[in-house]
């Protein structure tokens, strides 16, 4: 394998490329790869590339050529299954002169044109340039690992794995898509190809693109399927799921360089840990913690790292902090695109990065084997329609379950999460349709913002969207039907976050609960196996058993919790008050001072807990700060 790292490029046809241009696009997102360069120029075309090595440190330098130079290729991330596609190339006669991953794209793309992406196992994003046909080809991996952007104007294409560094290319604005800031405020995500920057587009997870100095074609290679009808017990799914994941953490453990492990206390990332000590000892686990009770799980991350023999660092977050730090993490993320657990989440991947250059993640746990509360309605609602499952258990069983698990799972994670978003998913429509409630709903949006920035958005909703997301997926049952919404939606924004936060200190972040077979086998388990009663994510807790202590797999999972509702109510308060309802905040012309003061009041006072609405609204303002007002880019200090 080669390396993580950032690419971009130009394709501008019948017209030079400036090759100063791709440099300084380069040198915007030095932090993606400190330990080299390189370039590549073809007249209209142009690529960079920056390297931050893992593995094949001598041999693994890019842009990199097939043997005659006709092909070419920029890429950012790890194929898994490299050495069984380099040996079925050789068979088929390719020849390699290097060890990387990298050289695999070349030749299997000779091999099998376009349908090489199937054959691909990994987390991935690359740009491919066929000299000979004049056709530049980007893509993105299935599930949205590694991110890629890229700007079109009708003739010139530029792409970047990062905005900022689009953002050095002549032609691109920066100006706010207000499309994109509606999305935002309704659910802390940016849906669809767009991003907060007119004119900068994502290859969104499981596409490519090709540009041949024609039209620019998109489409999709990949999607998750669901298969409802298999066979086997709970149990066979459980040994089936240890498998798996033993067999990918395995795989990505291969590195030349120190690797260590995200450990939260939660079951995702025990399990990896635990899967990881069955090959090597003696590593480091990170870990983060607020001082104030009840945002704390880092009793049961001791208890695994004892149990594996691995040290535990971890670090304290504190509210005096985040001014500070607010500005570095928006920085690094390009646009508000994250909730408050992105705090913990850069400061630990700061803190791995002072002692190992590759860390393992529990990311995809929850949205591929059902971990959210909200998904027991849907699983509840099925109980109720439907006459017996296809396992052999009754509807009436199911339910009887649930009501027996009610006491128990609610003392171990509290009522409160056990019934409280379930129960009020039961009248909040949309909470129940898309497993997810709005921060601002449509009458409030209507207070925050402008008359005409509500014109601008041309009548655009967030939810039509997700309805499109619904509409499209193989899956029969509701609890699947969300599982793939969330997959489509939120997990590529989570990842997105995971990528940029470790990649700002030069860190490399793997999933391997989110590995292609892990994928896969996720869509085949039967829903009524992804929850039994009321105990979520079953299958990874029943694989779990024996292996973990039993608190870590029963207690509350919490995440990346943050008290941000207590830090803006004492902390924080007058931070609040300076950046959201200063002079330059208020020409902005997109929100109402007055509405906005009357949030803050009310939650400083604690009559109502708006604080994930004042977070999207503080976010936002401060993105502008650094990325709409200046004139010149320059990263906070």
């Amino acid at each position: 394998m080669s390396s993580m790292c950032g690419i971009c490029g130009i394709y501008s046809p019948k017209i030079q490329v400036d090759e100063e241009i791709v440099k300084v696009m380069m040198g915007g997102m030095i932090h993606r790869g400190p330990d080299d360069e390189g370039t590549y120029f073809d007249k209209d075309l142009g690529l960079g590339f920056r390297r931050l090595s893992i593995l094949d440190l001598e041999t693994g330098n890019q842009p990199m050529s097939n043997e005659d130079g006709t092909i070419w290729v920029v890429y950012n991330g790890e194929l898994y299954n490299y050495l069984e596609l380099r040996e079925t190339l050789k068979k088929r006669g390719h020849k390699f002169s290097t060890l990387s991953d990298t050289e695999v794209f070349l030749h299997a793309y000779e091999e099998w044109n376009l349908n090489f992406l199937d054959r691909l196992r990994g987390m991935f994003a690359f740009a491919l340039w066929d000299g000979a046909k004049r056709k530049l080809i980007l893509a993105r991996d299935r599930i949205g690992v590694k991110p890629l952007y890229y700007f079109f104007d009708g003739e010139k294409l530029a792409f970047a794995s990062e905005m900022k560094s689009l953002l050095l290319c002549p032609g691109v604005p920066r100006s706010v898509n207000r499309t994109a800031l509606l999305d935002y405020l309704s659910y802390q995500s940016v849906f669809g190809q767009k991003t907060f920057f007119d004119g900068i587009h994502k290859i969104l997870p499981g596409h490519f693109l090709v540009y041949d100095a024609g039209d620019v074609e998109i489409r999709q290679y990949w999607d998750l399927v669901f298969d409802e009808t298999g066979s086997g017990d709970e149990d066979y799914y459980a040994r089936r799921y240890e498998s798996l994941l033993n067999e990918s953490v395995e795989m990505q453990l291969m590195s030349d360089v120190p690797v260590g492990f995200h450990l939260s206390g939660g079951i995702d990332s025990s399990s990896v840990v635990l899967a990881a000590s069955k090959h090597m000892r003696g590593f480091k686990t990170f870990s983060g913690r607020f001082p104030e009770g009840g945002f704390d799980e880092t009793q049961f991350a001791t208890e695994v790292a004892e149990l594996v023999g691995a040290e535990r660092l971890e670090i304290s977050l504190q509210a005096e902090d985040l001014p500070r730090i607010m500005k570095q993490i928006l920085w690094c993320l390009d646009s508000p695109r994250a909730g408050p657990g992105v705090i913990p989440q850069y400061h630990v991947a700061m803190l791995a990065s002072q002692h190992v250059k590759v860390v393992l993640t529990g990311h995809g746990g929850d949205e591929l084997f059902a971990g959210y509360p909200v998904y027991i309605i849907p699983h509840i609602l099925e109980c109720l329609l439907e006459k017996s499952t296809d396992r052999g258990m009754s509807r009436g069983g199911e339910m009887y379950r649930a009501l027996q698990d009610l006491v128990p799972r609610g003392k171990i994670e509290g009522f409160g999460r056990v019934l409280g978003l379930p129960a009020y998913s039961i009248i909040q429509k949309e909470l129940r349709k898309y497993a997810r409630a709005s921060f601002f709903n449509r009458s409030q949006l209507t207070k925050l913002l402008r008359p005409n920035i509500v014109h601008e958005c041309g009548g655009y909703r967030p939810q039509q969207v997700l309805d499109s997301y619904l509409e499209r997926t193989s899956a029969k049952s509701p609890l699947n039907k969300l599982i793939y919404l969330d997959v489509k939606t939120y997990l590529p924004s989570l990842l997105t976050n995971e990528d940029k936060t470790s990649m700002a200190f030069s860190l490399e972040a793997r999933v391997p609960i989110l590995d292609d077979a892990m994928v896969d086998f996720s869509g085949r388990i039967p829903a009524c196996y992804k929850i039994r009663g009321l105990t979520l994510k079953n299958i990874p807790r029943r694989a779990a058993t024996g292996l973990l202590p039993k608190d870590v797999i029963d207690h509350k999972k919490l995440g990346f919790p943050v008290p941000i509702a207590l830090w803006f109510r004492k902390e924080l308060r007058n931070f609040l008050y300076d950046v959201l309802l200063a002079p330059e905040a208020k020409k902005r012309g997109f929100f109402d001072p007055g509405f906005v003061e009357r949030l803050i009041d009310k939650h400083v006072r604690g009559l109502r807990d708006y604080s994930n609405q004042l977070w999207c609204l503080l976010n936002f303002e401060l993105w502008n700060r650094l990325y709409i007002d200046p004139e010149k880019l320059s990263r906070p200090s």
